[in-house]
Parts: structure tokens; sequence; C-alpha cells
């Protein structure tokens, strides 16, 4: 609850900066000429797939007396909750990808991974700042550390059984290490990402393929 009303209170400090005059001023430099064109805007390439313009479109879309309008208030409203529960789902999705990556799996060697608590702010300089240090300090210098690391969720039983087989991902251009390991590999975002990308591309250079070859009237 407490990271929640943090990331809440980080979009509105966004907004109070002047987040919605940048993006208006970014839609209108890079995105609303595109719009006129008949060509749809794209949220899935470069600056775009940050989180705010998806968030915003129905208002970026507005004339600016419909955005001064009942309608577009309740509209300016509604991308801003948006925005927060798109920041809350990121968050949420960082924490898992963390824990996975360095506490969830099988064959990955990694140093260990410590949590510090953030709760209050009030005790930040002796419950985070000068633990990190303390934790750091004991890395660099390979000396004992006074905190314990997150235990590992590893099943043992999953690590063995994984073994070392290398598996070549042809959509990725990848070698994955373990049969399992190969397996979480083709259900991750990631590699749905880049086959869904490449399953586009060849459908359009297929289109294209038809068109080029239909004869001249």
């Amino acid at each position: 609850a407490i990271h929640d009303e943090r990331l809440n209170s980080r979009v509105d400090s966004m907004i109070k900066d002047g987040l919605i005059q940048e993006l208006l001023n970014f839609h209108d430099k890079h995105n609303k000429q595109r719009i006129q064109d008949g060509k749809p805007p794209d949220y899935t390439k470069g600056v775009f797939q940050t989180l705010g313009f998806k968030e915003f479109h129905e208002y970026l879309m507005l004339s600016e007396e419909e955005r001064n309008s009942e309608e577009g208030k309740r509209k300016l409203e509604q991308s801003i909750e948006n925005m927060k529960m798109g920041t809350r789902r990121y968050a949420r999705r960082q924490n898992k990808m963390i824990r996975g990556r360095f506490l969830e799996h099988p064959t990955r060697e990694v140093p260990p991974i410590y949590e510090l608590d953030t709760t209050d702010v009030s005790k930040w300089d002796k419950e985070v700042k000068s633990k990190a240090i303390h934790i750091i300090d004991s890395f660099l210098h390979e000396s004992p550390c006074d905190f314990q690391p997150l235990k590992s969720n590893i099943d043992e039983a999953l690590r063995e059984a994984d073994g070392n087989s290398h598996n070549f991902c042809e959509v990725c251009n990848r070698i994955i290490i373990g049969d399992n390991t190969y397996a979480i590999h083709l259900n991750s975002f990631r590699h749905k990402k880049v086959l869904k990308k490449k399953k586009r591309l060849e459908e359009e250079n297929k289109k294209k393929q038809m068109e080029d070859n239909q004869p001249d009237v």
C-alpha cells in the first residue's frame, strides 16, 4: 500500500511539474501529423512506448476547446488514473523480474541480494543509506557483512533436473542453457514480443511480394 501511494504521488508530482503540456507539445510535433495522414498512432516504438502516451491518447486527441470542456476534464482525470495504474503494474513487473532473475533462476550464478526497508523515509539514513554503504563496502573488500541476504527460492530438485543442455532459440538468436530455463524463456514476455514482431514483418513482406507479383493492368 505504501509503495502504491508513493507511485501515485510520483505521478501527481510529474503532473504538477508540467507533464501534460510536455505530452501535448510532443504529440503536436511527432504524432499529430501521422494521425492527420490517416495512420494510427504507434505506441510500440521508441519513446512512445513509455508510460504516458497511450494512457493519455484520448485526451491528446482532443482540440483545445474540447480539453477545456467537462468531458475533456473527465478524460484528463481518467488518463491520470490510467497512468497511475500503469506505473503500479510496471513496478510490480520489475519486482517480479528481479526476484525471478536473481532468486528463482535455477542455473544463474548471482551475487547476494539484500532487501532494505524504505517504508519510513524519516529513517532513510539509518535503514537504507548506511546499510547499503556497508553492504557494498563488504562486497568490494570481500569482508564480512552484518546483514543477511535474501534466501534463494530455487528448488534444488529443479536445479538438478534442469541440466546443462544447450537450446538455441531461432526467434531470439540466443543459446539457452538448461531445458527448464529454455521453457521459461519460450514463455517470457521478451520472447513473445520478438516472435510477434517477426510474424508481423513476415506478413508485411508476404503482402508486399503478392502486390509486386500482381500483373500490371
